[in-house]
């Protein structure tokens, strides 16, 4: 009956352009399996009255039409007045303007998220410029710091190293079963903010919002995923507000078996297409993992390919003016983390497209990691970093690197080297 109902009703749907909630009647449109808009009827949980307004997919708030209000049990339970969403995003401007910095932006926007989704994604697209600061870096860097104290309601899955062996039940229990994309983090690397342990949950989170933001991907597709193996951070473990296990990170086989497990779970799961995204995961596993899962898991590290290609892509429309090609250059990194790695070996793969030798496109990389120059002669470096090591005398700084070798670009960090 309720199915019936709400199906006679336009505007029941996210105004949000290509992407439309599958859980209620659109305007007589549903979402086929790449998430866009088709014709069709839509599947409605049988909810009523209250269970409607808790529920953030489906409470529209004062936009609630009336003929709505009286069909779904809602009369009386909401202000007289009606709305338009345009009008609830002009609300929502105020009430951020008002706000006195950027935490407290996030705060109010979570809040927005918890109960009336389709108004946080219809304001996150009106206003991409100004709110992915708040909703993502920098913001979500000192949000995570604060996690255990901002903790409210929680939004995705939390999944420890306890947990092995039971991870697929625990996956059962996340409501949506055609989830198409995971992100997941172990919050070992946060940002630039290190070990952040569970709290690095605010990544994938606010990662997963960019994905209906900025991409118009349906929200139920999109199940974020913290996974809890420690931390060794000791400032969390004596924090009585943290919230994820208080003890160090586990490390050796039973990680690599942990992670294998939660792999294996999601494409029993959600299918083998299902996408695994990566994020924040320290160096020591972050390349591994990939290389371990890339040939038979579809999936990719944010930090290392993401950044990577667009990095790539800004590069090869400077050239457009330069009027050259991308082996002309020589380029300098100042730094040697997961981000300028990826980024300097998707670089030596568009030179060997152009003809380039991988060993000559090598020697066209400069990397400088926080010891100074990558030189044959130190023996500390990680086999992601052995390529790019020059035969030359060690350089302490950047400096000594411009002045040896002349670079005609920059990386990520946007260091002009002339």
């Amino acid at each position: 009956m309720l199915a019936k109902s709400v199906t006679r009703f336009s505007g029941v749907g996210v105004a949000v352009s290509g992407m439309l909630r599958p859980r209620v009647q659109l305007s007589g449109f549903s979402s086929n399996s790449s998430g866009e808009a088709t014709p069709g009827p839509l599947s409605v949980p049988e909810k009523h009255g209250m269970d409607i307004i808790r529920d953030p997919s489906l409470n529209k708030g004062m936009a609630t039409t009336l003929k709505e209000r009286q069909s779904l049990g809602l009369h009386g339970l909401l202000p007289p007045n009606f709305t338009t969403q345009d009008a609830q995003v002009e609300r929502c401007m105020i009430h951020l303007a008002a706000k006195p910095n950027a935490l407290e932006k996030y705060i109010y926007l979570c809040s927005l998220q918890d109960r009336n989704e389709r108004l946080f994604f219809r304001l996150l697209k009106d206003h991409l410029e100004e709110l992915m600061p708040i909703i993502y870096t920098p913001t979500v860097g000192l949000a995570c710091q604060k996690y255990g104290v901002l903790f409210r309601r929680p939004r995705g899955l939390f999944i420890t190293i306890h947990d092995k062996g039971h991870i697929y039940d625990i996956l059962k229990n996340w409501p949506v079963k055609n989830v198409k994309a995971v992100c997941f983090t172990d919050g070992e690397r946060i940002l630039g903010l290190g070990d952040q342990g569970c709290q690095g949950m605010g990544i994938p989170v606010g990662k997963m919002a960019l994905y209906t933001g900025c991409a118009a991907i349906n929200p139920q597709y999109c199940l974020p995923v913290t996974l809890d193996v420690g931390t060794n951070n000791q400032a969390l473990l004596e924090d009585p507000m943290y919230i994820g296990l208080r003890h160090k990170r586990v490390t050796g086989d039973a990680y690599d078996e942990f992670i294998d497990e939660f792999i294996s779970a999601c494409k029993a799961r959600y299918g083998s297409s299902v996408l695994m995204h990566f994020e924040d995961f320290g160096n020591q596993h972050a390349f591994r993992l990939l290389s371990k899962y890339l040939d038979n898991t579809c999936c990719f590290n944010d930090d290392i390919q993401g950044t990577a290609s667009v990095a790539l892509a800004g590069i090869l429309g400077s050239l457009r003016i330069t009027n050259n090609k991308i082996s002309d250059h020589t380029f300098v990194f100042l730094g040697a983390g997961e981000a300028n790695l990826g980024i300097a070996e998707l670089i030596c793969l568009k030179m060997e497209k152009e003809g380039v030798p991988k060993a000559e496109a090598y020697k066209k990389i400069f990397m400088l990691d926080s010891r100074g120059l990558l030189v044959k002669s130190r023996t500390n470096l990680t086999k992601h970093k052995l390529p790019f090591a020059k035969d030359m005398p060690e350089c302490r700084n950047l400096e000594e690197v411009i002045k040896k070798e002349k670079s005609t670009d920059c990386d990520s960090a946007l260091i002009p080297l002339l």
